[in-house]
């Protein structure tokens, strides 16, 4: 898109013959050192000359190694709309080639980017994907990418509350390759869901030492700092948590790791307010409110992007399979009809019917179980809600996206909390905010949807998500 409209100006700077052990190198090395530092332009630069690089010598797994590697700094930097759209230039290429380890790289990034829009289903069988390619990388430098890949399967488990399952891939992790965010993560799931203190120390202290052998200014420190707060949090040093959460925030700012930043205003918001400090908290809050709805609007357009991406899928998907029922199964179809249908058509209907109202009650049990599992996220105030829900009525979200794109992620939220039922005084209750501020909310989510006074929500709500 915007970067590559003057890449051909520089083709001619580019002459100099690279073997392919030398652009690999520089592409997954080098390119990975510069990822760690947060250097975005360097970054996208050091990849534009590789990739007209391996145009110039047609080496097709140097191209879309850098597009791959582009689309993650942009998803790094909270812009995934142009991750999406380098990551898809990557795809179409990648079919032209058999190379597990280039597979593995794609579906790994697609699988985070849909991770961090909140599309947990589809983030996992991304993820599954980059498994099985991973496994099938004989290179041993290639094959440590097996390592970030079964950490992200690890935090993609933890938020849809699997935490024993994440533990076990973040073991996977660490034995490929121990990095201080594996070792700080495990730490910190010791201390949350084990409360073993001892095991948590440990795997802290690993995280710490293998910093001493890398720059101050990179994100592992970052993500690092972040989760030792979570330790001293935990055990209520709560001044020394926030020393690590300031830190953490200063080097997230640097290395450009914008969506890992919300998170953790918000638990400098709570450690404030936990120490009594009442302005404080409502400054890390309105950092927190201002900075998540900024990512939200970017990735309500991403989720819309993966959704087509879906449905094209689904698609061509079908396409495919009806023209190979009908070129090789038509006739033969056709014939067992004929000489069937006279014989069992009525015990046919019977049994459909038996099959459907089954299909319906384990439909509508399995329903329940769901919406249970999201009132009671709604009613914790957990950040999963919205996710959880989403998944569940995705065509109430595109719709209500349809009426106004700018709708923050807490609008939606709220939205989602009025379909489900909830009154204006148990919002209130479970948002923790006062009665006037809802009533307050609803009166601007009526005009940021053109809704009328006298037209019911709840039911606008319902009619809007049965007509989609």
């Amino acid at each position: 898109m915007m970067a590559f409209a003057h890449l051909s100006i520089f083709t001619v700077l580019y002459s100099q013959n690279y073997t392919p052990d030398q652009i690999d190198s520089a592409l997954i090395i080098k390119s990975e050192k510069l990822r760690i530092r947060g250097e975005k332009k360097e970054l996208i630069s050091f990849n534009e000359k590789y990739i007209i690089i391996s145009q110039n010598q047609n080496y097709l797994k140097g191209e879309i190694l850098g597009y791959i590697n582009i689309a993650n700094i942009y998803a790094t930097i909270g812009d995934y709309k142009e991750s999406f759209y380098y990551l898809q230039k990557a795809e179409r290429k990648i079919k032209k080639i058999n190379d597990v380890y280039l597979s593995a790289r794609l579906y790994h990034e697609y699988g985070q980017i849909n991770y961090v829009i909140g599309l947990y289903t589809k983030a996992l069988k991304y993820n599954s994907q980059s498994i099985y390619y991973g496994k099938l990388i004989s290179n041993p430098n290639e094959k440590e990418i097996l390592s970030g890949i079964f950490a992200n399967r690890a935090d993609l488990l933890h938020d849809i509350h699997r935490h024993d399952s994440s533990l076990i891939y973040l073991h996977k992790a660490l034995n490929i390759k121990s990095t201080p965010v594996i070792n700080s993560s495990i730490a910190n799931h010791y201390m949350v869901y084990k409360e073993n203190t001892d095991s948590s120390s440990y795997y802290l202290n690993n995280a710490l030492k293998l910093l001493q052998k890398m720059d101050y200014w990179n994100a592992q420190r970052g993500q690092t700092y972040y989760l030792y707060g979570n330790f001293l949090n935990k055990k209520k040093e709560y001044k020394k948590a926030l020393l690590y959460y300031t830190k953490s925030v200063a080097i997230l700012e640097r290395t450009k790791r914008v969506c890992n930043i919300p998170l953790l205003y918000k638990k400098i918001a709570d450690t404030y307010r936990v120490l009594n400090d009442l302005e404080r908290e409502r400054e890390y809050l309105e950092k927190y409110t201002r900075l998540n709805d900024s990512l939200s609007r970017v990735c309500n357009e991403s989720v819309n992007i993966s959704i087509d991406d879906m449905m094209k899928e689904k698609e061509s998907a079908n396409i495919s399979k009806e023209n190979i029922f009908f070129v090789y199964n038509s006739v033969v179809f056709s014939l067992i009809v004929i000489l069937i249908l006279a014989f069992i058509h009525c015990q046919q209907n019977k049994d459909i019917i038996k099959q459907k109202e089954f299909e319906t009650d384990v439909l509508k049990e399995k329903l329940n179980n769901s919406y249970d599992c999201i009132i009671e996220l709604a009613k914790k105030n957990d950040p999963v809600f919205l996710n959880k829900f989403q998944e569940a009525q995705p065509d109430f979200i595109k719709e209500l996206l349809a009426i106004n794109s700018n709708l923050s992620k807490s609008d939606l939220a709220f939205c989602a909390m009025i379909w489900l039922g909830f009154t204006s005084k148990e919002i209130a209750q479970y948002t923790f905010v006062e009665h006037r501020s809802v009533q307050n909310k609803k009166h601007r989510l009526r005009k940021k949807l053109n809704i009328s006074s006298d037209v019911d929500l709840y039911f606008f709500f319902k009619n809007l998500s049965d007509d989609s």
